[in-house]
């Protein structure tokens, strides 16, 4: 009995892996079924697709993992477009369970799980609104303002979306099981063609060598999102830091540059404190701001007081800004 079951498995992937293989996810991504089937992201791609791909035989085009180039270098990446003669779809797939709560415009969505016993257990996550807003823009200023765009944020049918506040019309947020009804009813709000295959052909071909990037691309743009979140983090935490007490008889002078005084931040940038040639104020580098006012961080050191010798950071605009930080705190890029 055990051998025929693992036949049946074995018949039943395969069948599986020879349909998936014909799909335009596979032909566009290239990740082998089992990659997919048992990574949560690109698993609510692939579904995400699958319910809409009978749009394929009307003439759209799909294009998954576009990583989109931005003004400053970076990359913004699309988890699935769609293109057709009703415009461009721009899907941000969430593949989350529980209970999903969220508006257009606050920062941070909630998700609720069962804790057992009765209990629940919150997180948040980034708000998809506002993160598929911001491909959308990038994906405008590469290819054009002009042509249509629409944000559908699509949750896996494991979740309950519970309580979620939309105000722009040409927004959606949806279960997977019901993103092709709402594609559909989009596409025939829209009496008359936006794109001609052509346009559709040449802005396919345009994005299309954005989905084939290389590693080193993949990992620089995951790390960009990890300083990004890193900063804000750092930044959001900032006013709950208790600076050191230094009073209003302890003399502050800048700190004189030495090879200890070189500072790496959390994101590995070299921060240099240079002494200016007339002797009177240190030149600061601009990766060091601070929080409260923008001014420059100075390093200096107490020389009076129960801190007597200890360095810290002063804002430039003392006395008028009084933020202090710890020279053993990571910095602010």
């Amino acid at each position: 009995m055990l051998f025929l079951a693992i036949i049946i498995i074995l018949i039943v992937l395969f069948c599986l892996n020879k349909k998936y293989k014909k799909s335009s996810y596979y032909q566009i991504t290239k990740y082998p079924y089992l990659s997919v089937r048992y990574n949560t992201g690109r698993y609510g791609e692939y579904l995400t697709y699958k319910n809409l791909k009978h749009m394929e035989t009307s003439g759209a085009k799909f294009l998954f993992n576009v990583y989109i180039p931005k003004e400053n270098g970076e990359t913004s990446e699309i988890d699935v477009l769609m293109i057709c003669s009703k415009g461009i779809f721009v899907f941000e797939s969430k593949n989350y369970s529980g209970w999903i709560f969220g508006s257009e415009n606050q920062k941070n969505w909630y998700q609720t799980l069962p804790a057992g016993r009765g209990r629940s257990h919150k997180e948040h996550f980034y708000n998809p609104i506002i993160q598929n807003r911001s491909h959308i823009k990038h994906l405008k200023s590469f290819l054009g303002e002009e042509i249509p765009m629409r944000s559908i944020i699509v949750f896996s049918d494991r979740c309950t979306l519970k309580n979620i506040q939309i105000e722009s019309n040409d927004i959606n947020v949806t279960k997977r099981y019901n993103v092709a009804s709402v594609v559909s009813a989009i596409c025939n709000q829209a009496h008359n063609n936006l794109l001609n295959e052509n346009h559709i052909c040449n802005i396919y071909n345009t994005l299309y060598p954005f989905t084939q990037v290389d590693e080193t691309v993949k990992l620089q743009h995951i790390a960009n999102i990890h300083n990004t979140q890193n900063i804000k983090s750092i930044i959001h935490s900032q006013p709950a830091y208790t600076p050191p007490v230094i009073s209003q008889q302890e003399e502050i002078k800048p700190v004189e540059a030495t090879q200890s005084n070189v500072i790496v931040n959390e994101l590995s940038h070299p921060v240099d404190i240079v002494k200016e040639s007339n002797g009177i104020e240190p030149q600061v580098s601009k990766n060091l701001k601070c929080p409260w006012c923008n001014g420059n961080l100075i390093l200096r050191r107490a020389t009076r007081g129960a801190n007597a010798g200890n360095q810290f950071y002063g804002c430039s605009n003392y006395p008028k800004c009084k933020y202090i930080q710890n020279i053993n705190q990571k910095a602010i890029d």
